[in-house]
């Protein structure tokens, strides 16, 4: 389980409490987290902090069954990240397991994921025994509606169906069950919490797939993991924390407070390696948007989308600034190239 994320996923949890009447300080008794923490998007918490968040409204809304399940459903693919987009943008069904297992230290996950394969069956199994018990059924209930959110991702209308769905609890109190497993065997009160594919599912393309686009998707995580390891060059950090944030990239006040850093000081420092925090900005923004329009196959709006524009019109007219062109007619040019 990763121990470092972002403070987004504490944030679900809030807005999910405040819903159901509980307050901020409510929510963050013994965190160690501040409303101003809270409030600024660039903040790093610890797995612990967000596990005694959810112990706090575990105890706090005892009557509410599917809490973990509600909290699920808030969750998009921008919320995870570049993790996330490495995840879609994979060639098929096993590539994308590969690539959530070998850099789950930047996803959101308080579950620890493994996959197993016999001669016709592959099962993924989410493992939560290191989670407090009275803790084990909302994070269950989380992590599984994450990853549905993911396989429908990555898998657009072709929807891949598990066999058999193998969970540790008792009730799986959903007012509707997803489209995606309602062809599916569930087993509850199991002894393990595993997703069963027929063992041909994982050679399966993905709709997305696209090399170039899962290269680079890559390549960012790799750099976001040296970045985490090394922390050498600031402007590089500076980078890996725009990254980290796609669809909600921190203000200079915000990311300079990331770094314990007065504003003033943290212009000086990106100065000093001849960078500055508007160029990072626009840099990681285009690059990122013109990786998605070259190589996806993901129509303008869901581009948006995914780089955090509630507008798509807002997305068009600062994809013009950065590159002079409309995302379209970069898309146009872009398969000409390659043709």
């Amino acid at each position: 389980m990763p121990s470092r994320r972002g403070v987004g996923s504490v944030q679900v949890m809030i807005d999910l409490a405040q819903e159901h009447g509980l307050s901020i300080a409510q929510c963050l008794q013994q965190t160690g987290i501040s409303p101003a923490q809270l409030a600024d998007p660039t903040t790093q918490v610890e797995a612990s902090q967000e596990l005694q968040v959810i112990d706090n409204l575990v105890r706090a809304l005892p009557g509410v069954k599917g809490l973990g399940l509600q909290a699920g459903m808030r969750y998009q693919l921008s919320t995870l990240g570049i993790w996330g987009f490495a995840i879609i943008s994979s060639a098929t069904v096993r590539a994308a397991i590969d690539v959530a297992l070998r850099f789950a230290d930047l996803s959101l996950v308080l579950a620890k994921y493994s996959l197993h394969e016999d001669e016709d069956s592959a099962e993924f199994h989410i493992d939560i025994a290191h989670i407090p018990a009275h803790l084990r059924q909302f994070v269950l209930e989380r992590q599984f509606l994450i990853t549905l959110l993911l396989i429908r991702s990555m898998m657009s209308e072709q929807i891949i169906r598990p066999r058999d769905i193998y969970l540790t609890v008792d009730t799986l109190p959903f007012t509707q069950m997803p489209a995606i497993i309602q062809e599916s065997r569930l087993h509850l009160g199991a002894s393990a919490n595993r997703l069963v594919f027929d063992r041909a599912v994982l050679d399966r393309a993905t709709p997305q797939a696209n090399a170039a686009t899962a290269q680079f998707c890559v390549r960012q995580c790799e750099e976001l993991l040296d970045q985490r390891k090394q922390q050498s060059g600031f402007a590089g950090q500076v980078r890996a924390l725009l990254l980290a944030h796609i669809g909600q990239m921190p203000s200079l006040q915000a990311a300079a407070q990331h770094f314990n850093m007065s504003p003033r000081t943290f212009r000086r420092r990106l100065d000093d390696e001849q960078a500055s925090f508007r160029a990072l900005l626009e840099e990681t923004r285009a690059g990122v948007a013109m990786e998605l329009l070259a190589t996806a196959q993901l129509s303008v709006e869901s581009v948006a989308e995914r780089m955090g524009y509630a507008e798509t019109a807002s997305f068009i007219h600062a994809f013009k600034r950065w590159t002079g062109s409309t995302p379209g007619k970069y898309r146009a040019a872009q398969a000409r190239l390659s043709s």
